[in-house]
């Protein structure tokens, strides 16, 4: 559309060099993509371009017309522009709708020759297209503030050049903060807890250093109740200078404060299980210890004797060694407990269960109390011989402790002993460790028989 030539036109010229430069500005004013028009100091319309014509079905003929007839809607928008102008004021942007699309509406103050106000030019500007993006933005932008509340997280950007740092509304939530509070920028990693910013520090500068890919660690944040809450964060380096040097880190953090203490729960409930398993293990020994224990003079048992006894068998089977069972027994002692009584004969069983074991211990063996006034003694690696002095150093150990014992024809305690040997290489080979018990204490047998106070082998004839 021809732009229509008035004396306050500021393209007016007189001569053909003003006409092409005239012709020229009509050309890019109806060709440009931007609806224009001007609007004198009356509110008429002097010129508007193809592109205004295009977005106000009103604005056939629109040259002469004024404003509330050629754009009813937003007329008072352009009056009062027209005011301000007038006033010398600021003519600010502003919106409007026109048929379903969005347009920026831009004004500007127009003189004339003799630097009058002469009117205002308008342009619309379609930015529909450019609304959707902004709206869909904002959308993705709540979402992701939503799924980050949800979550318990918030992100966090690290200018690594100021060392400041951003943090999201969601941080300021979680530490109990005004979200919409001015300060999201803080320098970084004031926020850590001091027993936990090395840690943090360390892990930066591993992403930093390019040891590690990617940065995360955990640690407190205190919060302005007094509280701390643990916070677990992860990141990597979104941005760098052309020399290859950091300048941002991109992270998010998660409050773990639930998962802590959970994990402090069951670490505690862990360590009760420990105490209270090392108390049973305890518990068990003891009780064992006491199940295999002759509760009068502490020396092991006939359980425990039996059990010994059989893993001793067995190993001297299959190796070859030799292996001696000792039966020894108080002589009269049911006299010496009738005489003295049941305490004395206590006493008198302490004694002689210590004398025999520091015997056999000495020697490599062990004696365990066997019932009443019974002993067994075991003695493995050793020969014959060797194992008749070790019980004769028995029966002299016994008669040195000098107890006295009236109803007794020695006038003191002694001891009888029968001993049994498993010893292949002599012929002596009991089928189980039963039989080997078995002839030790028929060989007992035989030495009470013999007049007590001795040895005697079982096999043999000597004593």
């Amino acid at each position: 559309m021809p732009i229509s030539k008035s004396r306050n036109a500021p393209f007016d010229r007189g001569d053909e060099r003003g006409s092409d430069r005239l012709l020229q500005i009509e050309a890019v004013y109806d060709k440009v993509p931007v609806g224009l028009c001007y609007v004198n100091r009356q509110g008429f319309l002097v010129t508007v371009n193809d592109r205004f014509s295009r977005i106000f079905s009103t604005a056939e003929n629109a040259v002469g017309r004024s404003v509330e007839d050629v754009v009813p809607d937003h007329a008072s928008l352009l009056r009062a522009a027209i005011s301000t102008a007038l006033s010398d004021g600021s003519v600010s942007d502003a919106q409007i709708e026109v048929t379903g699309e969005s347009f920026m509406v831009a004004a500007a103050t127009v003189t004339n020759d003799l630097g009058e106000f002469a009117g205002i030019s308008v342009a619309y500007t379609n930015i529909t297209h450019l609304k959707d993006i902004a709206e869909r933005l904002q959308q993705v932008e709540l979402r992701t503030s939503y799924a980050l509340e949800s979550a318990g997280q918030w992100i966090w950007d690290l200018n690594i050049a100021t060392m400041r740092v951003w943090r999201s509304p969601q941080y300021r939530a979680l530490l109990g903060l005004d979200p919409a509070g001015h300060e999201s920028e803080s320098v970084a990693w004031d926020i850590v807890h001091p027993d936990d910013k090395e840690r943090a520090i360390e892990a930066f500068e591993d992403v930093l250093s390019g040891r590690k890919a990617r940065f995360e660690a955990t640690y407190r944040v205190s919060r302005p109740d007094g509280g701390d809450i643990w916070i677990l964060s992860r990141g990597k380096i979104v941005e760098y200078a052309p020399d290859g040097s950091p300048l941002r880190l991109l992270a998010t953090s998660v409050d773990i404060t639930a998962q802590k203490r959970v994990e402090a729960e069951l670490s505690a409930m862990v360590q009760e299980r420990m105490a209270l398993e090392q108390k049973l293990l305890e518990a068990n020994r003891k009780l064992r210890n006491q199940s295999e224990r002759d509760h009068l003079t502490n020396l092991p048992n006939r359980r425990k004797f039996n059990h010994v006894l059989k893993r001793a068998f067995q190993r001297a089977s299959e190796t070859g060694e030799q292996l001696a069972v000792l039966m020894v027994d108080i002589d009269h002692f049911k006299a010496y407990n009738d005489f003295y009584g049941h305490l004395a004969g206590d006493k008198c069983l302490i004694q002689v269960g210590r004398a025999l074991n520091k015997v056999a211990k000495q020697n490599g063996g062990s004696v365990a109390r066997f019932g009443g006034e019974e002993f067994a003694t075991l003695i493995p690696g050793r020969a014959l011989q060797p194992s008749v002095e070790i019980a004769g150093a028995m029966l002299d150990a016994v008669v040195a402790m000098k107890l006295e014992h009236a109803a007794s024809p020695q006038g003191a305690i002694s001891v009888s002993i029968g001993m049994a040997m498993f010893d292949p290489q002599m012929g002596l080979k009991p089928q189980g460790p039963e039989e080997l018990l078995n002839l030790a204490d028929g060989a007992l047998y035989q030495s009470k028989h013999r007049g007590r106070a001795r040895l005697t082998i079982a096999g043999t004839s000597d004593s």
